[in-house]
Parts: structure tokens; C-alpha cells; sequence
């Protein structure tokens, strides 16, 4: 068979590009069986293998299902395609342990970019790249390490905004920190305070369906009926009808 028999695109034809598809293609025929919990992480690694680096804005507070979707992607970093094809290919094996793909990836593609890998971090912070003495009290609170924000927490950081536009008490009830919450209201937060999008902590935590949070927020007076820059109160971020119901009985 002479070498016109195949076509320039049929041996461009990376095994990893090949597998990868039939991983995405099998996962449209069980989609319905699988936890969201894992359909996200799925989601968030075709993103990042297909498109690579998130490039999209966060949707709204209020769009929580987009934005667990972009918090997804989001949270890949700098992964490279390659390593997020692997891990793609990694997780629909896992999802459905029946499943093997009809192609093959040799040991060296794969181990030069990682492929023993089986889990990523729910978030991937800029803290995890800081020497000690670089972290504030914004980096201790995404570690939800109490000891040392106890350590370096100011009057005046209490009253910051970073670059995402969010304070350390949005923070705190973002990452469910019960306790970093408590300490923070303790040493004179704001339970009120605002976000670049004029929303408080309530918001951040009806939207995540932080219950704990929300009775901590409550306890210390926080105002249920404030109303974010686009006129949405916390209710309206509420995650459910218990959740709405709490805060409605409160805000009566």
C-alpha cells in the first residue's frame, strides 16, 4: 500500500485527541447517571482541554449553575490541554469503571504530562504560590487557617476589598469558615459590608446554601434586606425554600 492510501489529516492524528473523543463521546450516552458534583469537575476539565485557560467572566451570584460551572473551569488554572485530556479520559473511566477506550496512549505521552494524577483541588489559590511572609489575611482565610489570620488580622484589613472585589467576611462565609466567620465578626466586621457589587455576606451565603453561616450572619444583626447593585436582596440569592424561610422569618 503506497503512502496516497492515507490522507495528511488521518496521520496528524494524536492517540491522546483520539481517546479524549471517545471519553467525550461516551459520556453523552450516561450523562444521566452521573452525580453533578462530577459532571462539573467533568465539565470544568473538557473546558480546559478544549478551550485551555478560563477566559470567560463570572456569571452572576444569582446564576449559581453557570457559575459552579465557570468555578470549575476556573479553578483548572494554567493546567495545560494535555493534562486536563488525561484527566478527562481518567474520570469518565472512573464514572463508569465498564469503559475502555478502543484506542491506546503510549506510556511515554503520558507520563510526560502527568496522567498519574487523581484528584484535583476544589480551588487552585494564588496562596499555594506565596512564601509564607508574602500571605495576608485574605490568604489565611482561603487556607481556612484561623490560627494564623488570628495572628495577623488588622482593623484595617477588615474594611479591604481585594481583586476580585470581595472582603475578607465574604471570603470567610464564601468558604463556609464558620469559625474564621465568628472571629472576624468578634474583632469588629462589618456583618453588613459590601462587595464591589454591593453585595454582603448574606448574599454569598444564601446563594451557597451556607446554613451555618447564615445564623452566625443573623445573630450579629446582619441586615437580610439589603439590596445588592442590581436590587436583589439575599432572598432572591436564596439556595432553597428553607434557606428563603430563614431569612424571611428573620427579616420579619
Amino acid at each position: 500500500m503506497s503512502t496516497t492510501d492515507f490522507s495528511d489529516s488521518d496521520m496528524d492524528i494524536d492517540p491522546l485527541d483520539e481517546v479524549f473523543s471517545e471519553a467525550a463521546g461516551h459520556l453523552q450516552t450516561i450523562h444521566h447517571s452521573i452525580e453533578v458534583t462530577d459532571l462539573l469537575e467533568i465539565y470544568g476539565l473538557y473546558k480546559q482541554a478544549t478551550v485551555g485557560r478560563c477566559n470567560t467572566q463570572k456569571p452572576s451570584i444569582f446564576n449559581m449553575q453557570n457559575r459552579s460551572k465557570w468555578c470549575a473551569w476556573n479553578d483548572l488554572g494554567e493546567m495545560s490541554c494535555a493534562e486536563a485530556k488525561c484527566l478527562y479520559i481518567e474520570k469518565v473511566q472512573k464514572v463508569d469503571t465498564n469503559w475502555q477506550p478502543k484506542h491506546k496512549i503510549s506510556n511515554k505521552q503520558t507520563s510526560s504530562i502527568g496522567w498519574v494524577v487523581h484528584s484535583i483541588p476544589q480551588r487552585q489559590d494564588d496562596t499555594d504560590q506565596k512564601e509564607e511572609h508574602e500571605k495576608n489575611a485574605f490568604d489565611y482565610i482561603k487556607e481556612g487557617n484561623l490560627v494564623q489570620l488570628q495572628k495577623t488580622l488588622t482593623s484595617e484589613a477588615l474594611e479591604l476589598l481585594d481583586e476580585n472585589g470581595m472582603g475578607l467576611i465574604h471570603w470567610a462565609t464564601d468558604r463556609n469558615a464558620a469559625e474564621i466567620l465568628k472571629h472576624l465578626i468578634a474583632n469588629g466586621a462589618d456583618v453588613n459590608f459590601r462587595d464591589s457589587e454591593q453585595q454582603t455576606a448574606l448574599h454569598y451565603a444564601a446563594s451557597c446554601g451556607h446554613v451555618e453561616c447564615i445564623r452566625i450572619l443573623l445573630d450579629a444583626n446582619a441586615d437580610p434586606s439589603i439590596k445588592d447593585a442590581d436590587g436583589k436582596s439575599c432572598l432572591d440569592a436564596a439556595d432553597n425554600t428553607d434557606i428563603y424561610e430563614l431569612l424571611k422569618f428573620d427579616l420579619n
